[in-house]
């Protein structure tokens, strides 16, 4: 591998375990009341971090759009549990006292 093709792979690389990490468990938590098209997402993410490191791992460096869809996924996981924190909830509105 030559040296303008390890960068996009480290990159990658590093973007796809993250979304393994961050998916394998969720997907274990899940309960069967978890609406299908939940379960579908993260398992077509799952399915595509695994392909996309063993691509690499063979050889195959990725193109840098897949590169960067990889790392916005892999942030998205992360910061997943915190927009609760950087979007707050409209508070309720208070009714008119009389």
């Amino acid at each position: 591998m030559s040296a303008p093709e390890l960068l996009p792979s480290a990159l990658s690389l590093v973007a796809c375990i993250v979304i393994l990490r961050r998916v394998e468990p969720a997907l274990n938590r899940m309960s069967c009341n978890t609406l299908l098209t939940v379960r579908l997402a993260l398992f077509l993410l799952l399915v595509g971090a695994s392909v996309q490191i063993l691509d690499i791992l063979l050889g195959n460096p990725p193109a840098w759009p897949a590169v960067v869809l990889a790392a916005g996924v892999a942030v998205l996981m992360l910061c997943e549990r915190r927009l609760r924190v950087l979007i707050p909830r409209p508070r309720p509105r208070q009714r008119a006292r009389l």
